[in-house]
């Protein structure tokens, strides 16, 4: 019986032991952060910090896949690339200046930026420094709003690819299919996810102001390009989780809050995965799920940076108003396109049409029976946009490109021939 019980007693150090030996060799998951859908309408603040937390966590090299996180890395790990880095670049990787087919989600053969702007990629960062894919031609600010280095996920990408809503020509095609019954109105699936992000140059942050301060430089998500560095300051992300997407945008703690109201503050908070890391120096700016709320008022989300000269607006109400129509136009500069004419500005004209010269623009854009008569005032500030924007002649023209702007502002003419299935 001694024997038995010493055998049993061996066993059991034994398995104990190979136990903890496997315990200790298998890696680590610190992919523990999952976003809840349900959690968009049903506590937003949570859903936002979910998204940027998975958005900016590890990834692997984008040579082996994009878009995929390196669960064997901690949030905040130093010297790594967010998830969304490795996204497809709209600049130069989807919408292409010759408006042909983009390759494969996985293909890394063109350049994460134009040609001769940037060097080739990655670009090699100072010993301990992050690894950062950014768009510097693109998303760094320059004194004007309406920018931002865009990237779109997988789930983005390759539905404007198999829609061939990459080309001007394209756009054309598809909202003449949808006037002729061939093709339904543009619907993104549930999963897609598009990211905006504004970067400050750390010499010249802002006209006028002087250069951010090197002990704050620290606190800021780096890059490094022709010998300069960079700070993120502003991360819009967008995605497919409501019918009429969910709206968050982020912004560094220094920059200003441009807080107009009108939004959902955060009842959530910087969750626990951010202490200790870059990510800590990040607030939630806002919100969005809706054009208006239950007293009718429009909801207000936007950015200092990325709508600098128009920071009182919706981001909801203007994304509404990225359109492509089955007639080419030319702007005054000759670019050609499909999309409704200053439909961005009437959007923001319908909530803060400014004074001046802006007022006059306004009045032209969306009518003077918009205004009360003496005081120019709006008569109602309003989220939801205006039926009327979407018709010529009386009939409906626009067709909406399911609130993502990137297609009909980032779209150029083919070149040559499209491919055969793009011909509706």
């Amino acid at each position: 019986m001694r024997v038995s019980i010493a055998i049993v007693a061996i066993c059991c150090v034994a398995i104990y032991a190979d136990s903890q030996s496997k315990a200790r060799a298998a890696p680590q998951n610190f992919c523990r952060t999952i976003p809840d859908r349900a959690n968009a309408s049903d506590w937003p603040s949570k859903h936002a910090w979910d998204l940027f937390v998975s958005l900016n966590h590890p990834a692997i090299d984008k040579s082996i896949a994009r878009g995929v996180a390196d669960c064997s890395r901690p949030f905040g790990d130093p010297g790594s690339t967010s998830v969304w880095e490795t996204w497809r670049n709209a600049r130069t990787e989807v919408y292409l200046s010759d408006g042909r087919e983009p390759p494969l989600w996985d293909d890394t053969s063109l350049p994460d930026e134009k040609a001769a702007q940037v060097p080739p990629l990655p670009i090699k960062p100072p010993p301990g420094g992050p690894v950062i894919f950014f768009s510097p031609d693109d998303g760094v600010f320059h004194n004007a709003g309406g920018f931002g280095e865009t990237r779109l996920n997988r789930a983005t990408y390759e539905f404007v690819r198999s829609q061939c809503l990459f080309s001007i020509e394209g756009q054309k095609r598809y909202a003449a299919a949808v006037d002729a019954g061939k093709k339904p109105p543009i619907q993104f699936p549930s999963d897609a996810i598009e990211v905006k992000a504004a970067w400050l140059d750390f010499e010249k942050p802002e006209g006028g102001k002087p250069p951010i301060p090197v002990e704050k430089r620290g606190t800021y998500y780096t890059a490094e390009f022709q010998g300069k560095k960079f700070g993120l300051v502003a991360l819009h992300i967008l995605t497919k989780d409501l019918t009429n997407w969910f709206w968050a945008t982020f912004r560094h703690k220094d920059a200003p809050t441009e807080d107009f109201g009108g939004h959902d503050l955060d009842n959530y908070g910087p969750p626990k995965e951010v202490a200790g890391t870059v990510w800590d120096n990040y607030r939630l700016g806002g919100t969005q799920t809706d054009f208006s709320r239950p007293t009718g008022e429009p909801t207000i989300v936007s950015d200092h940076y990325v709508e600098f000269g128009f920071q009182r607006s919706s981001c909801i109400t203007c994304h509404a108003t990225a359109s492509i129509s089955r007639e080419i136009a030319l702007s005054p500069s000759g670019r050609p396109f499909t999309s409704l004419p200053n439909g961005q500005a009437k959007a923001v004209c319908s909530i803060t049409p400014g004074t001046g010269d802006d007022l006059d623009s306004c009045k032209q854009l969306i009518g003077k029976d918009a205004f009360k008569p003496g005081p120019d005032t709006l008569l109602v500030e309003r989220g939801v946009p205006d039926p009327n924007w979407f018709q010529k002649d009386g009939k409906p023209f626009y067709l909406q490109t399911d609130f993502v702007w990137s297609i009909p502002f980032r779209g150029r003419s083919e070149a040559a021939a499209p491919p055969s299935r793009c011909n509706f």
